[in-house]
């Protein structure tokens, strides 16, 4: 009887024995599968905030280019119209010719952002990979700005067209423009009124873009910022 209690005593810690084994192997394993996650989602985390820098770097020299574009367009209007009504060739800090103030209104760019790294904060796998959420919700209050590009291009684009549309129906090539004949263009009523539609839109998107790049200049700032903190 001694012997069969002092088998089954062994028998009995025997079987805690392995099944504390085996718990313990459990959790060594989750703790492997948390752990290999967290560096996982560190790394997407990194990647992202890496991917967004690019992009935001991108943006810039795009916002700028445009930036430059939009002035140009705005003091070509202004010129135009002076010069429509007073012949003033000084009018509007315009220093080029009439012929290349037609030209920039009939030719313009369009504001691009590149969406590659926010596209991939917001997917399901990387929603959660950047949890500041002041730097969350800058990142979000960024393209919601940058959202609003589509209108500024959807004024720009068929305004644009719809001028180039005239100049066609008059004979005038914008590319030809030592040749163009601008009191002609002024002097006609549709031409005139778009010139006067695409500066005011050229001024708008001008206001725009400046808005849009100090908040990218914010954003990089505090994403370097993040990044450099690692």
């Amino acid at each position: 009887m001694i012997r069969f209690l002092r088998e089954r005593r062994i028998s009995t810690l025997r079987g805690f024995a392995e099944l504390m084994i085996i718990v313990v192997g459990v959790l060594i394993a989750l703790a492997v599968d948390e752990w290999r996650d967290n560096v996982q989602l560190e790394e997407q985390r990194l990647h992202i905030l890496s991917t967004l820098l690019v992009d935001l770097e991108e943006d810039r020299n795009d916002y700028e280019d445009f930036n430059t574009t939009s002035r140009l367009r705005w003091q070509a209007a202004q010129f135009l119209l002076s010069y429509s009504a007073a012949g003033d060739l000084k009018s509007a800090e315009w220093a080029k010719s009439p012929g290349e103030a037609v030209y920039r209104l009939a030719y313009s760019s369009r504001i691009q952002t590149t969406r590659s790294g926010f596209m991939e904060m917001i997917s399901a796998g990387g929603r959660m990979a950047v949890y500041d959420n002041d730097l969350r919700s800058q990142i979000l209050r960024y393209y919601s700005l940058a959202t609003d590009r589509a209108a500024i291009n959807g004024f720009i684009t068929p305004e644009t067209q719809r001028f180039h549309a005239v100049l066609e129906a008059m004979g005038v090539s914008p590319s030809d423009r030592e040749m163009i004949d601008v009191q002609s263009v002024m002097a006609n009523p549709t031409a005139s009124a778009l010139v006067r539609t695409l500066g005011e839109t050229a001024e708008f998107a001008t206001l725009y873009i400046e808005d849009l790049v100090e908040a990218n200049n914010e954003l990089r700032e505090s994403i370097r910022s993040t990044l450099a903190d690692e």
